[in-house]
């Protein structure tokens, strides 16, 4: 997935391209693993409830998706969104 990402009004908002689909997103939180020099946000889509993480590279202004590939790597997300008390 690919998305440029804009800040507005204190709000990190985002824009994907999914199966060819703009879809609009939300952060809630992002944060780097210093121990892996690995990107993690975690955000919801427009529209849904759900919450999702994934790891992401920023190239040339755009957030570039890709997925969590390791329980660890969950494990990290879960200890971070209950230390902000998300």
């Amino acid at each position: 997935m690919f998305g440029k990402i804009y800040i507005e009004d204190g709000n990190m908002e985002f824009k994907v391209i999914e199966n060819g689909k703009e879809v609009n997103c939300k952060g809630i939180l992002i944060f780097k693993d210093d121990s892996n020099d690995v990107n993690y946000i975690v955000y919801t889509e427009e529209n849904d409830d759900n919450i999702y993480a994934s790891r992401y590279e920023l190239e040339n202004d755009e957030i570039i998706l890709q997925p969590i590939e390791h329980e660890y790597e969950w494990n990290l997300v879960d200890n971070m969104l209950e230390s902000c008390g998300e």
